[in-house]
């Protein structure tokens, strides 16, 4: 007994749909062969991203103990422009002191102080951060 799965017709037919999706597969790879992928991952945004994580934050009690060198003076700032931005935060602040160390060659910071001001210009609230940068020397 023939029937609908097992006739002629549904041979046909299953013939024609292995057919079209072969050929839809291979429109498919190779409409994309032309494709090129663009990214913004360069070894120069992972060094710029990953700065702030090479410089360590130490306190007056660790530089008793630590072998190190002043660099200079380095200030951080969180700045709110409009009342539409983000209130300023201390963490922003200190990060943007910690990459203007790395920038000077430093690995560590201290921060000396924190200051939060309100209607400065071209911020509505700020809040600076300023500190040494310091090169540390690594433990022997």
């Amino acid at each position: 007994m023939t029937n609908a799965y097992n006739g002629r017709l549904f041979k046909q037919a299953y013939g024609l749909v292995m057919k079209f999706s072969y050929l839809l597969a291979a429109i498919l790879i190779t409409g994309c062969s032309g494709y090129s992928f663009h990214t913004n991952l360069d070894k120069e945004n992972f060094t710029e991203y990953f700065k702030p994580g090479s410089v360590a934050l130490v306190d007056q009690e660790q530089l008793a103990t630590l072998d190190y060198q002043i660099l200079g003076t380095v200030e951080g700032i969180s700045c709110q422009e409009d009342e539409h931005q983000p209130v300023p935060v201390i963490g922003d602040a200190r990060t943007e002191a910690r990459i203007r160390t790395a920038d000077m060659g430093g690995n560590g910071l201290l921060i000396s102080k924190c200051i939060e001001l309100q209607q400065t210009p071209g911020c509505q609230a700020s809040i600076t951060c300023y500190g040494q940068a310091l090169k540390v020397a690594e433990p022997k």
